[in-house]
């Protein structure tokens, strides 16, 4: 499942995704949510979705990225 699939399953709507995320406008989500939002999701334990820098045209390679999901922690 792509990002864009994730988020509207998790908020609903695309009006509800862009109000999330604080943008304008959504159409332009179904093409390509953007990077930055991307990496929010990544670090929201509650969405499940897992930032790759190769899905952005980046070359991670060199980068000492810890790309694991954070979990939630309940204490």
């Amino acid at each position: 499942m792509n990002l864009f699939q994730i988020l509207l399953n998790r908020f609903g709507t695309e009006a509800n995704i862009a109000r999330a995320f604080g943008l304008k406008r959504a159409a332009y989500l179904k093409q390509r949510v953007p990077e930055n939002i991307a990496l929010l999701c990544h670090l929201d334990p509650t969405i499940p979705y897992t930032y790759h820098p190769s899905h952005y045209g980046k070359n991670y390679e060199g980068l000492s990225l810890e790309l694991t999901k954070p979990e939630v922690n309940d204490q």
